[in-house]
């Protein structure tokens, strides 16, 4: 008979990862109400009871503290997602897109949670977390295996750049700003369950494949004319960033759960926003192909200033609070690792450029788009919602750790 105990509370490791996807969730929502305007099929998928039950799933796995319920609401949000992918199901991209994601997610992401939860329970007995004290670099290596790839670090960032763009893109909100940050999530429970020691050849690989998250994403921002693409390689330079802090946590700075928690509600209000913003760009205007908007601040002021200053927000330009969570990074990388936070500091310079470019040749540029229809005032407040938010999440995360 295994051990087995359902227990849902909320701890200081999880309450803000809960936090980002509570506030995120309700600006998802918001944001759909209108924007399934723009799609005239008949829908294969019902988009409401899915998207509630992809975000009940992300709300849950951080209230649970046992494997086996943590595996299976981890499979609930992954058959989710999926489906949510495939919403626009005419569209052959769509289609593969969520091929692409559905395979990977199963051999690189749920097969090593499944087979380090059962060597955690064969050597452990017990499914609840607690301390690894038996196989711990086997069990360590899968697990981190499994997050990478929900993750979408380097090398098993592949899928991301597809999947995001081809859902919804209130669910790319979500997909990007809550639901691969959990893998963040995940990461810390296991490392908090080794007393955040492991092997240094596991050390040296989360580092490089941070590094190369980040380098691979700033290579590929100039080559992209699909906005939606472009925030996607967004998400694999940030959690790059994210996987910057666990690497400082194994290497011995103390207090990085912290940090990620703020860096993961600041880049979760930012890349939602930004997403968001894209979707009304699309309800607006028809398309996703920078190419094909140049000027829009021309045509249509509201949607080019919501998308400009998402930008901003996802830079980390102050006020917007992720400029706090990036100078905290590199605060601690400099105890560590000079390197590294000249590393960090730099690429966040370089990217910042990339993306004022975006702004000076499509959005503030020569031309005209003709409009289709007005934007919605649900996806404006939406959007406002997340953009107001990110400037004063510092003080909300402040407030909800001190309280946990």
């Amino acid at each position: 008979m295994f051990e087995f105990t359902l227990t849902l509370s909320l701890d200081r490791t999880a309450v803000l990862f809960v936090f980002n996807v509570a506030i995120l969730g309700l600006a998802a929502i918001l944001a759909s109400v209108r924007y399934l305007e723009i799609y005239t099929f008949r829908p294969k998928i019902p988009y409401y009871p899915t998207l509630l039950i992809f975000i009940v799933s992300m709300l849950l796995i951080p209230l649970v503290h046992d494997w086996l319920s943590f595996l299976f609401l981890w499979e609930i949000m992954t058959l989710a997602s999926y489906f949510l992918i495939i919403y626009d199901w005419p569209e052959e991209s769509a289609k593969k897109a969520g091929w692409k994601y559905f395979a990977t997610m199963h051999l690189l992401d749920t097969s090593p949670l499944m087979l380090a939860i059962a060597i955690y329970y064969a050597s452990h007995g017990t499914f609840n977390f607690g301390s690894i004290t038996a196989h711990g670099n086997i069990i360590v290596a899968l697990f981190l295996l499994g997050f990478a790839a929900k993750a979408g670090l380097f090398p098993f960032h592949f899928w991301l750049p597809d999947a995001h763009p081809a859902a919804p893109s209130p669910v790319s909100a979500l997909l990007s700003g809550a639901m691969v940050e959990l893998a963040l999530y995940g990461t810390i429970r296991v490392l908090k369950s080794v007393g955040w020691s492991t092997s240094e050849w596991i050390i040296y690989t989360l580092g490089a494949m941070a590094v190369l998250s980040m380098l691979t994403a700033m290579l590929s921002y100039s080559i992209q004319d699909d906005v939606k693409r472009l925030f996607a390689w967004s998400t694999i330079d940030n959690m790059g960033w994210m996987y910057l802090l666990i690497l400082a946590g194994l290497l011995g700075v103390t207090g990085v759960e912290k940090s990620i928690g703020y860096y993961v509600v600041s880049h979760g209000l930012a890349k939602a926003a930004a997403f968001i913003s894209t979707g009304a760009l699309l309800y607006v205007f028809g398309t996703r192909n920078l190419d094909e908007v140049r000027g829009i601040m021309n045509s249509d002021q509201l949607t080019a200033g919501l998308l400009m200053t998402s930008i901003f927000a996802l830079e980390g330009v102050p006020p917007f609070n992720l400029f706090l969570s990036k100078l905290d990074v590199i605060r601690i990388l400099l105890a560590v690792s000079p390197g590294l936070a000249y590393f960090a500091a730099i690429e966040w310079v370089v990217a910042f450029v990339l993306f004022l470019r975006v702004i000076h040749t499509y959005i503030i540029s020569d031309g005209r788009p003709e409009p289709k229809r007005k934007l919605a005032g649900s996806i404006v407040i939406a959007v406002a919602m997340l953009l107001l938010l990110s400037m004063v999440s510092q003080f909300v995360c402040e407030y909800l750790w001190v309280r946990w």
